[in-house]
């Protein structure tokens, strides 16, 4: 097995999920998917403009490779990622600034889960950032059980109480995909990760086979502004 990111061949744990980490460039399971989409399906052109939000560190040099100045990493805590050029951009003030129709490709990995405004508004005005060709590849966690919604007001140290240190204000659920996410745009009832990419690829990249079947989060959407339903 070897990181389709940077190459590297050693994995190490994550909390119930055996060598899953890539110990060079710490990709995980929907880095990797992400990552595939990227290379595999996209193919996106040097020097597309590109928008990745909470950037992971592998990921994030392979699309500066090809973005070059095209390219922007963002998130509301930049020194998170020393390093990485990181701008300051916070969902819930700064996401009606970008502009319409500019991105040829968007990138956020678990990221509306913790956007403290109605994710639907963000993910609806970031597709409208895409450009006609371009697309969004995202994942959220998908857990069993009920979706929540907790937006409250509150200090840091309430919503630490309340969430705990993931900060989590909001929980996708398997069971209510096709009524929140589902409503914005397509989802399938069947997911089936071959279906985009070969079984020999998903395993040398080391995706597990329980991801590919099943909604989780490592699932990556791969949206279009076309796709949306309103």
């Amino acid at each position: 097995m070897q990181c389709n990111i940077c190459g590297g061949s050693r994995f190490t744990d994550m909390p119930k999920r055996p060598a899953v980490r890539c110990a060079d460039c710490g990709s995980l399971e929907r880095t990797r998917v992400a990552a595939l989409h990227v290379t595999e399906a996209l193919k996106p052109a040097s020097g597309a403009h590109i928008l990745h939000f909470a950037p992971e560190r592998g990921l994030s040099l392979m699309l500066r490779e090809i973005g070059g100045p095209n390219y922007r990493a963002l998130d509301i805590d930049p020194d998170r990622y020393p390093g990485l050029n990181v701008q300051r951009f916070d969902l819930t003030e700064d996401v009606f600034d970008l502009p319409l129709d500019r991105y040829d490709l968007i990138v956020h990995n678990h990221v509306l889960e913790h956007v403290e405004a109605n994710y639907s508004a963000v993910l609806l005005r970031l597709a409208r950032s895409l450009s006609d060709a371009g697309t969004m590849l995202f994942s959220v966690p998908i857990l069993p059980g009920d979706f929540t919604d907790e937006l409250i007001v509150g200090g840091p140290d309430e919503k630490l109480r309340r969430f705990g240190p993931s900060l989590h204000v909001r929980r996708f659920s398997v069971d209510t995909l096709q009524r929140t996410l589902g409503m914005l745009f397509p989802i399938p009832d069947n997911y089936d990760l071959r279906d985009r990419f070969d079984a020999d690829l998903l395993t040398a990249c080391n995706i597990p086979p329980h991801h590919w079947t099943n909604f989780s989060g490592a699932t990556v959407f791969s949206l279009r502004k076309q796709d949306l339903r309103c």
